[in-house]
């Protein structure tokens, strides 16, 4: 090579060492590789031309080293970087297995080693690359950001969070640590701790889009709606081929129920990346909530095929199925609601054969409780089969049910931990009891009621709300996580209506678990407050239950007070988002799972004054029929 190339070469260096990568290699283009030139300078360009970001250059730099030297591993390592830049990473891998076969071993060629491996889904294989740079260079944190991504991917999010801690320890402002720590966080379902790591992160790098999508998802998991709203918004701003962050934001858009506009963002969503599952899993439930059922269940099985192991698309599938009256093979996706880690049935790892509808008879059946309050209620009337079948009935359920359900009509043992050495020949999750007992639509088990409250309780209710009027115990909260689906609730302001018919006297059956409720109370003078000892003790339900004997009627949302009315046999209408949870069916305002209730459902999305002016109606004709019956009653006396 001439003086004048090696002239050249140290010029570029200086260039890129000033931070003018552009005056570097535009040093370097006269050069020619086809010249006589040393290898180790050819292998010198190829990293500046890296350096730059120019990889294809790079490449053919450190290919004319090799062509010069075969056996030389730096070049091999440093080949492999171009390639896996160029997206070429089986051809990068074999680059950097040449460089470590020649002998070459430095920690930075382990770690990107491990995260081609990673990339090809051998995570044990990942794993021992990433021990291996750890070992050469304990204070990696690039390294050990590496291995606490493949702890995430494995389902172990607390210890992939030690990983990003102490990567933080020896880089503080490290931005992918602090990410994969927001991630992790998330995954924990510490959404605010989340939101502060990605903040932090942000501060150095505003315009990161990728770092704008987490947070969203993250303000979004947090119920921070407009804000998780302007994130994605400002994500998609700055990269607007963004099918994650578009996916995401569909997501928001089916809470905030804009179902039309989130089906627009995953048709973009996949529209740039084609076998997207999660996109394909969200268009469904965005087809769903406008009533396409047909094209939901295509949106479904194109997810499922895209990932067929995903646990949340089958029972997101099962809910569909369920809600279409398909109970044959509804229940056997149910059985995918068993998330890793999220479920009883993996935490309890019970040594207890399952119970697959075996005899039995003088058999003793652990049933465990899952879910929701409601579930446990509805699904609580499954306990009399058993006995019928001569079972010895154990419910392991949450302590603050026991009360309740020791006035099941079927007697059952309730426990809410297993004594040391205690026995049992089977074990079934409450849920889990349809499937096996092979419940089809027309063959839901049904009584006027299966639950009764206690007759002292019944008392002190009945005299706490004594006095005329038709009676109207009214709910309009449920759980206002995320998660639970806070679009079943209603706002209060919404049973005003009710309270306007002549002689109906509106109470609520709201336990008063926060000052917010207490404040929507007080600004209702319409609505009575049965008392701030309503349900406050450790046991839940059992003042609603005796209060409810008083009522003459239950107008709740979708929460477990209407499984409460239900069982209790009272009558009970709840009022339905357009397209509602799988239990209520379709196109119908009864329920097989309860004689005494009525359904109302939203005519149009999201439009409660519509289907409370139904509600309104039918229930001055409640009125007016008990008024009519107390008149000829008077009269015969």
């Amino acid at each position: 090579m001439s003086y004048a190339t090696d002239a050249a070469v140290n010029q570029a260096i200086d260039f890129l060492s000033a931070g003018r990568s552009s005056d570097a290699i535009a040093r370097l283009r006269s050069l020619n590789a086809a010249r006589e030139t040393r290898y180790v300078q050819s292998n010198v360009i190829g990293l500046i031309y890296l350096s730059a970001t120019e990889n294809a250059e790079a490449l053919a730099w450190f290919d004319r080293a090799l062509q010069l030297n075969p056996h030389y591993p730096e070049a091999h390592s440093n080949r492999g970087c171009a390639l896996q830049q160029l997206d070429r990473d089986g051809e990068a891998l074999a680059s950097y297995e040449e460089a470590l076969r020649l002998g070459l071993a430095p920690p930075e060629l382990f770690y990107n080693r491990g995260n081609l491996l990673r990339e090809a889904g051998r995570l044990d294989e990942a794993i021992a690359s990433y021990d291996s740079a750890l070992k050469l260079n304990p204070a990696y944190p690039e390294a050990l950001c590496a291995g606490g991504r493949i702890l995430r991917d494995l389902g172990h999010p607390q210890s992939a969070l030690e990983f990003f801690d102490e990567a933080l320890r020896l880089k503080p402002h490290l931005i992918d640590a602090l990410i994969d720590r927001g991630n992790a966080l998330q995954d924990l379902d510490r959404p605010e701790d989340a939101i502060r790591s990605y903040d932090l992160a942000l501060a150095r790098e505003p315009n990161h889009p990728d770092l704008l999508n987490n947070r969203g998802a993250a303000l979004h998991l947090a119920g921070r709606l407009q804000e998780a709203d302007a994130d994605f918004t400002r994500a998609l701003r700055l990269k607007p081929q963004f099918p994650q962050a578009l996916s995401n934001h569909g997501n928001l858009l089916l809470t905030q129920q804009r179902p039309t506009e989130a089906l627009a963002s995953f048709d973009n969503a996949l529209a740039l990346k084609p076998r997207y599952a999660e996109a394909f899993c969200g268009r469904a439930l965005a087809l769903q909530h406008i009533g396409r059922f047909g094209e939901a269940l295509e949106s479904y099985d194109r997810a499922l095929d895209c990932d067929p192991s995903a646990a949340h698309f089958k029972n997101n599938k099962a809910a569909l199925l369920l809600l279409q009256g398909d109970f044959a093979q509804g229940w056997d996706l149910y059985e995918w609601r068993w998330i890793s880690g999220q479920t009883p049935k993996h935490e309890l790892k019970l040594p207890i054969r399952e119970w697959r509808g075996e005899s039995l008879s003088g058999r003793s059946i652990m049933v465990f409780d899952e879910q929701g309050n409601g579930d446990a209620i509805q699904f609580a009337r499954f306990f009399k089969i058993l006995a019928d079948r001569e079972a010895n009935v154990v419910f392991f359920c949450r302590n603050r049910l026991h009360r309740l359900f020791r006035r099941l009509e079927t007697p059952v043992r309730l426990i809410d931990d297993l004594a040391e050495g205690e026995r049992f020949d089977f074990q079934i999750a409450l849920c889990s009891l349809p499937r096996t007992l092979d419940v089809t639509l027309s063959s839901v088990p049904t009584t006027p009621r299966y639950l009764t409250p206690e007759p002292e309780l019944i008392q002190k209710w009945a005299a706490r709300i004594s006095g005329r009027g038709f009676k109207v115990g009214v709910c309009w909260r449920g759980n206002p996580a995320i998660k639970a689906d806070p679009s079943r609730s209603i706002p209060l302001a919404h049973f005003a209506t009710l309270a306007e018919i002549p002689g109906a006297r509106l109470i609520s059956l709201q336990k008063l678990s926060d000052q917010a409720l207490i404040d929507e109370i007080s600004a209702a003078p319409w609505l009575e407050n049965p008392g701030f000892d309503f349900d406050a003790g450790p046991d839940a339900f059992i003042d609603a239950a005796a209060l409810m004997q008083s009522l003459d009627l239950i107008v709740t949302c979708d929460t477990s007070i209407a499984h409460l009315a239900g069982a209790l046999g009272r009558p009970v209408w709840v009022m339905l988002k357009q397209t509602a949870d799988w239990r209520w069916l379709r196109d119908r305002d009864d329920s097989p799972w309860y004689p005494s209730m009525r359904l109302f459902r939203q005519s149009r999305l999201g439009d409660w004054s519509e289907t409370f002016g139904r509600a309104a109606q039918a229930l001055r004709t409640e009125v007016e029929g008990q008024s009519d019956r107390i008149r000829l009653s008077a009269a015969m006396r």
